[in-house]
């Protein structure tokens, strides 16, 4: 929904079903097998894609943090109009809810934003006292440019 300058959702279902299988003990796992998006999330992803670089995701799949944190400024910096400010509560809100302390969740979101700004060198990141600040940047996969319409053959 938008509403003047301001942009939300409004009870965004994300999933509409997940098939979970059972491992030999019986138990069934943490990973769903299959998902099928809702419609309306799905809608949104087609309108507004994320660009991701298959190779940085590569690079990161082994801290399932980093990873969030790639994908959450890949989202983030390409729509970006201003520089935007980012609590490190409102971090905790969204990237360390299991973590007590304040300074153990931000020990262990520097380390994260750390490998994610590895694999995404133009992502423009500020980090102070009270959060970070994210800047307007290009995404981590350039937008692809129409091909040159016409002949090359010395027309």
């Amino acid at each position: 929904m938008q509403h003047g300058s301001k942009i939300g959702l409004l009870n965004q279902t994300i999933v509409d079903a997940a098939m979970f299988e059972q491992d030999g003990d019986g138990r069934f796992g943490r990973f769903a097998q299959t998902v099928r998006l809702s419609d309306g999330f799905f809608q949104q992803l087609r309108r507004h894609p994320v660009p991701l670089e298959e190779a940085a995701i590569r690079a990161i799949s082994n801290n399932s943090q980093a990873l969030d944190v790639y994908v959450w400024l890949a989202y983030r910096l390409h729509a970006l109009a201003k520089p935007t400010p980012i609590t490190w509560s409102a971090l905790r809100g969204q990237f360390g809810l299991g973590v007590a302390r304040m300074d153990n969740f931000r020990a262990l979101f520097l380390n994260s934003l750390a490998l994610a700004l590895a694999v995404y060198p133009a992502a423009r990141v500020d980090i102070g006292d009270a959060g970070l600040t994210l800047w307007p940047s290009p995404p981590p996969v350039p937008t692809k440019t129409p091909a040159r319409q016409g002949r090359l053959d010395g027309l």
